[in-house]
């Protein structure tokens, strides 16, 4: 097996002859910028926090904004030994992980990210056996990832009406928002975050499917000009712990307890320090620079119409990659919504502790890795 950075076995031995065990050194790749809430408030806390608790034993390194792997080549990557674990998006490769991509696409159903960050999990972890077992065929654990906040259009130009999205060339980042994108009057363009701001600068596209908080992340809103407040849904099954399959196994039981323990807080800490905390946060810095149309009722009349009838759409697309069951998953992710919107309105309350606690209690204490 081919792991970067990690003492190989034969100098571990020599260690143990000559003097103190090397640590085991993992590195983790993302393409997210550095600065981005996901990697400072998220994953180094953890990261550190598991260090310390192992005595150093355990190391892991974060390789961000793409120094180590894109968005599209990470699963390959991470599956090669390329990192021992990264930020593996589904919808970056529906061929390889064609049921997981399902949780995804029912992005349009969910407008909580509370909700929608325990319902996905849930769904992913304890109800969909065949998107755990797609992971585990390309030599990866799934271990969870958060959620950003609704996606909205982000756009070149002042978009406030229906009218005004004719035409424009849009990066959706999902075939369910692609969909949404050409049912609206757009047209879809498969591109990478990573190429979104430049292809934007340079007018090869209009507007990104996107959370408000990517003005900052990405530096979008130096190009954007208006964000059209409509939400268009809550993207879940991002993978944003997944590890190498050889590298999750070098690890004793304790140590993979270890990180499994630290997995509600990086999905809870993501979701709401980071996300929901920066979507408040980078309106008010954007808001003399961007326009901000919040409600524009004839959308929001378009997009229920689009969402009433664009789940048989999905679970054609969902087969036609060769998912098996989708219906099955779909609606498994529709009930466990519904019991997280009730625990986010009655347990959690937008407080990172109690989702954490919640995520331990409902999901991470009921699975094994």
């Amino acid at each position: 097996m081919t792991l970067t950075l990690r003492a190989s076995s034969a100098l571990a031995l020599l260690a143990l002859a000559t003097g103190p065990v090397l640590a085991d050194e993992y590195n983790y790749a993302t393409f997210v910028p550095p600065q981005a809430a996901n990697n400072v408030l998220a994953l180094q806390p953890a990261f550190d926090t598991i260090a310390a608790e192992t005595g150093g034993e355990v190391q892991i390194t974060m390789f961000a904004g793409g120094q180590l792997l894109g968005g599209q080549d990470m699963l390959a990557g991470v599956r090669d030994g390329i990192a021992d674990l990264g930020f593996v998006i589904p919808v970056y490769a529906p061929s390889d992980l064609p049921n997981s991509v399902v949780i995804s696409d029912m992005m349009p159903y969910g407008s909580d990210p509370i909700a929608v960050a325990g319902a996905s999990l849930q769904t992913m972890l304890m109800d969909c056996p065949q998107c755990v077992q797609e992971f585990a065929d390309n030599n990866l654990v799934y271990l969870g990832g958060h959620v950003p906040t609704p996606y909205r259009l982000l756009c070149r130009t002042n978009v406030a009406s229906l009218a005004d999205i004719e035409g424009l060339r849009m990066r959706g980042g999902s075939g369910a928002m692609s969909r949404i994108a050409q049912s609206l009057g757009g047209t879809p363009v498969n591109m990478g975050a990573g190429d979104m701001y430049e292809a934007l600068e340079r007018g090869q596209l209009d507007c990104v499917v996107g959370p408000i908080a990517w003005l900052r992340q990405y530096s979008l809103g130096e190009v954007i000009g208006s964000v059209l407040g409509e939400p268009l849904g809550v993207l879940g099954g991002l993978g944003l712990v997944t590890w190498n399959t050889d590298s999750w196994n070098a690890m004793s039981d304790e140590q993979k307890q270890l990180m499994l323990r630290q997995m509600p807080g990086i999905v809870a800490r993501a979701t709401i320090d980071g996300y929901i905390a920066d979507d408040a946060d980078v309106r008010a810095q954007y808001e003399g620079t961007v326009a901000f149309n919040d409600s524009v009722p004839e959308i929001r009349a378009e997009l229920d119409r689009i969402n009433a009838e664009g789940l048989p759409a999905i679970m054609d697309a969902a087969r036609d990659r060769g998912a098996t069951d989708p219906d099955a998953i779909a609606a498994a992710y529709l009930r466990n919504l519904e019991h997280w919107q009730d625990l986010a309105r009655d347990r959690i309350q937008g407080d990172t502790d109690a989702l954490a606690e919640v995520l331990w209690e409902e999901i991470y204490s009921k699975v094994s890795f």
